[in-house]
């Protein structure tokens, strides 16, 4: 196709040496109207290059990390393009044109061994490694595309009927939008790994070595099987997903089509020559060729991931941050030869102005400067106010280097990276959101201060100075011990032990019915002492492996937690810890004692 259009450009070049043999139509052309409408068709085969952004920096914790390779295939064209020019000079062989050109185009965009290992939190508030590889992520995409040419016209006519035509020029974008359909599916795994904590329980954290440890909890299919050879992995990653553990084999996503706008603006170069035949000296008929390069801008989307792997997805091409589109083909169409036209009456003829349905100045070719700052509206951000170029034509009130319309404090000078607000202790966060404006805090605390860095800020805590607890007004809680006379120990506080214990089913987080008594005395507690907090501490039986004890005695916790959350107690004052099989209230060799040490016991912290 490229070969073909080359060849029609080297004829017609040589084409004005034949018609200097044809007086007749040398003396046709220079006798021709100036003006003239052109309407084309166009069809051919189309090519994408994406440029793309760093998405890594988006995975917490981002471990075996590839995202990809972004390429762009079997893709073709439809289009059409509609042009008014104006023939200059005394032969008219040279001209100017402007119009439109709408073009259509479907292909596929591909993303190539997509897999990453990222950060990822069950519905427990337990962290784990989430395994994501990406299965065939392929893109259905239809693209539109509205351009505004403006193009160098050339023509000759070398007999009655014969002549030779081409366009050459610039493309103006005003929309580029894609539609997307994809089919793209992901396999997903986890990794747990427990660590003990102070008190001797087990919590759980992110393993960001390349290979996890064996010691870690596999939720993989490998490992499943292994275990389970004759297992349903497919219901098993099912009942996992219901907690919040995003694991499967070909997980489809949610959203599965979509749209992508580019940003309009850009300029592309357009070639097309053609062969014409006149069915008078008024109308022509065209066939030729055409050639189309543009590069379209786009803002990837921020934080960006191609799935959170919970059934979400973006569309690869809210990453795209520029794309080189290439068309070439074959074009059909026909030209009009007509008088001269100024649609807007600004004395700027439509071919030479770029703005042709508004009333213009000569100095910005033909469009408006409504605010008259220098700047022509096409170009001008603000164009109803008198602006500075350096901001595209909008004002900056304040000299802070911020524009107004992006300014949150248009009238007040201050920094940038706060949108042009002041901050007047410098601790980052605007006076204007800053509780404490004088003092140096922290942006969690709207600029407020904690000196005792236990998480309630200093206008807020009653002992600024000693960490303590949120529902105790920042106050440390102190224990009740009954060898020491503490009922108050100054700041009002002791703590008492529920020691009953609450009884579970085999290898269940399910609690007991003859435990939930005491489920009603802790809420009745709580109740009547609304500062208290309960700490939950969960165990299991010997029975399984420990890594499985330790995950079974965390979910018997949270059980218990949960229980309390669904009588009106808030979270806030519950804390969980799992500690496996080591701690037993009874041995393990008999089933009596293994159905005492399923249980979880309620510490509840008192604070009159």
């Amino acid at each position: 196709m490229k070969n073909i259009i080359l060849l029609m450009l080297s004829a017609g070049f040589s084409l004005p040496a034949i018609a200097q043999r044809a007086h007749t139509h040398r003396q046709a052309d220079s006798l021709s109207p100036r003006w003239v409408i052109d309407a084309n068709l166009m069809g051919g085969l189309a090519d994408k290059t994406f440029t793309v952004a760093n998405s890594l920096v988006n995975y917490p914790g981002a471990v075996n990390a590839n995202t990809g390779e972004l390429k762009y295939k079997n893709g073709y064209s439809l289009g059409a393009n509609l042009q008014l020019g104006f023939f200059f000079g005394k032969k008219r062989h040279f001209g100017i044109g402007t119009g439109l050109h709408y073009a259509a185009q479907n292909g596929e965009a591909a993303l190539n061994d997509f897999h990453i290992d990222t950060r990822a939190t069950d519905l427990a508030g337990n962290t784990y490694r989430n395994i994501i590889r990406g299965n065939d992520v392929r893109e259905d995409i239809s693209t539109t595309m509205i351009n505004i040419p403006l193009v160098l016209k050339y023509k000759v006519r070398f007999s009655k009927h014969w002549g030779f035509a081409m366009d050459a020029g610039a493309l103006f974008n005003v929309q580029a939008k894609n539609e997307y359909t994809t089919q793209a599916t992901f396999d997903q795994e986890a990794v747990y790994k427990f660590v003990q904590t102070i008190d001797g329980g087990t919590t759980s954290v992110y393993d960001d070595g390349v290979t996890p440890a064996n010691s870690n909890w596999l939720i993989t299919k490998t490992e499943f099987l292994k275990n389970n050879p004759n297992g349903d992995w497919a219901e098993y990653a099912r009942i996992k997903r219901s907690m919040g553990i995003n694991v499967g084999e070909k997980m489809t996503t949610d959203n599965r089509t979509g749209s992508t706008t580019y940003k309009p603006g850009s300029v592309g170069f357009i070639i097309q020559p053609s062969i014409s035949f006149y069915l008078s000296d008024n109308v022509a008929l065209n066939l030729g060729g055409y050639y189309i390069m543009q590069t379209f801008k786009n803002d990837a989307q921020s934080g960006y991931r191609l799935t959170d792997g919970n059934g979400s997805y973006s569309s690869v091409l809210n990453n795209v941050t520029s794309v080189n589109n290439a068309q070439y083909g074959v074009n059909v169409g026909a030209r009009f030869l007509l008088g001269s036209k100024d649609r807007d009456h600004d004395g700027i003829s439509d071919s030479k102005d770029n703005c042709p349905d508004v009333f213009g100045l000569k100095e910005f070719y033909g469009c408006p400067d409504t605010d008259k700052d220098g700047i022509p509206d096409t170009k001008d951000s603000c164009p109803t106010v008198w602006g500075l170029p350096q901001y595209n034509g909008c004002p900056d009130t304040d000299g802070d280097s911020t524009q107004d319309k992006l300014d949150e404090c248009p009238f007040q000078a201050g920094p940038k990276a706060l949108n042009g607000c002041p901050d007047r202790d410098s601790d980052a966060v605007a006076d204007k959101n800053d509780l404490c404006p004088d003092e140096y805090g922290l942006k969690v605390f709207q600029g407020c201060p904690d000196t005792d860095k236990d998480g309630v800020p200093d206008h807020k805590d009653k002992c600024p100075e000693d960490a303590g607890l949120m529902s105790n007004k920042g106050c440390p809680l102190v224990e009740n011990d009954p060898n020491k006379n503490n009922s108050n120990n100054g700041t009002g506080t002791h703590m008492v032990n529920m020691t009953m214990p609450i009884l579970f089913e085999v290898n269940m987080a399910k609690i007991h019915s003859i435990s939930m008594p005491v489920v009603e005395d802790a809420v009745n507690e709580l109740n009547i002492h609304k500062r208290s907090t309960i700490i939950i501490d969960g165990h299991a039986d010997a029975s399984g492996p420990e890594s499985v004890n330790r995950v079974l005695s965390l979910e018997r916790a949270n059980a218990v937690r949960d229980e309390l959350k669904s009588r009106g107690v808030n979270t806030t004052r519950l804390k969980t810890v799992g500690h496996g099989s080591r701690v037993p209230a009874a041995t393990n060799d008999t089933y009596e004692g293994k159905e005492q040490n399923r249980r979880a016991v309620m510490r509840l912290m008192r604070a009159d």
